[in-house]
């Protein structure tokens, strides 16, 4: 027998039980207006707030918290004790870590890797395939939609673009050689550039101020 906590509209929680199947409280769900899409896996101890949605085969782990209105995509993976914030959505194949928290109205695109204990603000944006290490702190998010991929600044000095992510340095170094694999235009190329360039402005401006403050 399992345990799950589900919220209703006075933004009270009640806890149910199921023994096989999260279709057993298809009532309760359909009360909360609560989504549970086919072949998607609950684990014990989880919480699922008021008009959320969890699509196709997507997993949620052992006491993990999943907000109102949040929508978790098909296949996307939530760990074990993560937190994902009200109104936050989870892309198709993204993958939440163990104990890691999603801020509200927070975006994590399709096939993103958030590591475990990594802290995602509210309102940050994080780009399709981007990759976020663990235990990373990421308050204010930097996002570009660029002409062939997005561009996402993921905390420690690092940019996800496309399904590469490396170091600020490792980018300047790098990004040439990357950009010709990827079959980049001069013109594209240059657009990148400014991206980057942009990013680490915001960085040098924002992030490692915000690093050395005091707990």
């Amino acid at each position: 027998m399992r345990t799950i906590f589900l919220r209703d509209e006075n933004y009270s929680w009640q806890q149910f039980q199921f023994e096989n199947s999260i279709t057993e409280l298809a009532e309760e769900l359909a009360k909360r207006n609560i989504s549970i899409g086919y072949g998607a896996s609950i684990g014990d101890d989880a919480s699922i707030g008021y008009g959320a949605s969890i699509g196709d085969d997507a997993s949620i782990g052992y006491g993990a918290s999943i907000g109102n209105g949040a929508s978790i995509g098909d296949r996307a993976s939530i760990g074990y004790g993560a937190s994902i914030g009200y109104g936050a959505s989870i892309g198709n194949g993204a993958s939440i870590g163990n104990r890691a928290s999603i801020g509200d109205d927070a975006s994590i695109g399709y096939g993103a890797s958030i590591g475990n204990g990594a802290s995602i603000g509210n309102r940050a944006s994080i780009g399709v395939r981007s990759k976020v290490d663990a235990e990373t702190k990421l308050i204010t998010g930097f996002y570009i939609n660029g002409s062939k991929h997005a561009v996402t600044y993921v905390g420690n000095g690092k940019i996800s673009c496309g399904c590469h992510t490396h170091t600020i340095d490792e980018w300047e170094k790098n990004y040439t050689s990357i950009a010709l694999l990827e079959g980049y235009s001069e013109e594209v190329v240059q657009e990148y550039l400014v991206y980057f360039s942009l990013i680490k402005q915001f960085h040098e401006a924002f992030c490692k101020i915000e690093a050395t403050e005091p707990a």
